[in-house]
């Protein structure tokens, strides 16, 4: 989390920097403003996905999440999980934190790896947008060549990375006991 703090960080700097160079006071401080804007956009976003993460994690029991979205769940968890990916609404703020919810509850890599896959693919919400804009003849043909995708790469993950899945956990418990400390 530090060091991508201070990565972000020094980017912003340097952005800033170069966006004074190319157009002056004017320039940075448009950039700031449009970057507050966004702030104030995203908040309440952030703030109610963060907080159904949280809630899904005290509502849904571990051995629940276990038997569903784990390693007993075998390829049903892959399939809710990648079904989950495609019906939850939101963008990165919303899915990012309830798959870590996920993970950290009991899931297996694969089904997290199945819903994040899903929700890039196959989201529900974006389907009447891509319809209008490409047609309906595109939109089926990208979902049927996509189908297979969350569920491949689940598999993959599960064979590749399932002995890191406790690491990984740790690693999100961690974060999330330093946001705690912060706040």
């Amino acid at each position: 989390m530090i060091k991508t703090t201070i990565i972000m960080g020094v980017s912003a700097i340097l952005l800033a920097v170069l966006s004074f160079i190319r157009g002056g006071w004017e320039q940075l401080l448009k950039g700031l403003v449009l970057s507050g804007e966004m702030l104030l956009q995203v908040t309440p976003l952030l703030l109610l996905a963060f907080a159904t993460a949280g809630l899904i994690s005290v509502v849904i029991s571990k051995d629940t999440v276990s038997r569903w979205l784990g390693r007993e769940a075998g390829w049903k968890g892959l399939l809710l999980g990648a079904l989950a990916g495609a019906l939850v609404p939101g963008g990165p703020y919303v899915f990012f934190p309830l798959a870590a919810t996920f993970l950290v509850s009991g899931a297996e890599i694969g089904t997290v790896i199945a819903f994040v896959t899903a929700k890039n693919l196959w989201t529900v919400s974006r389907l009447p947008m891509e319809v209008a804009l490409i047609g309906p003849e595109i939109t089926v043909i990208r979902y049927v060549i996509t189908f297979i995708f969350p569920f491949v790469l689940g598999l993959v993950a599960n064979f590749l990375f399932s002995g890191y899945t406790e690491k990984i956990r740790a690693g999100i418990r961690e974060l999330q006991k330093s946001q705690e400390t912060k706040s």
